[in-house]
């Protein structure tokens, strides 16, 4: 875990970054999705729209997002960006993070129901 909030510090200083055709896993979800976030912010939401808790064989439980697509659509990730800068959110243990979750997934599921 603490290795994900590192990533996301590196990513919360550098804002915003779109599609990054150069990275040599592009594309690791889809074609043109926002490389902006490579580890969410959010993890572990524990939203079941997003994902699943997971019991591991030495049975502990671990939080399942492979499926989530949420944090690489480009609408999406301009908008947790914008809301991070507003905020003055430096650091990905900022408890704030969390409260932008929500918008966020809202935002994406709304655009899920209206195509």
């Amino acid at each position: 875990m603490r290795n994900i909030k590192r990533k996301v510090n590196e990513e919360i200083e550098r804002g915003y970054l779109g599609s990054d055709e150069t990275c040599e896993y592009y594309p690791c979800h889809y074609k043109g999705q926002d490389c902006t976030f490579c580890y969410c912010p959010f993890y572990p939401c524990m939203d079941k729209r997003f994902g699943k808790e997971i019991r591991r064989r030495r049975g502990d439980t671990v939080w399942d997002c492979s499926p989530c697509l949420m944090i690489h659509d480009k609408d999406v990730a301009r908008f947790i960006c914008d809301r991070i800068e507003e905020e003055g959110i430096t650091d990905a243990d900022d408890l704030r993070i969390k409260d932008i979750f929500g918008q966020a997934a809202e935002l994406y599921l709304s655009k899920d129901s209206s195509a």
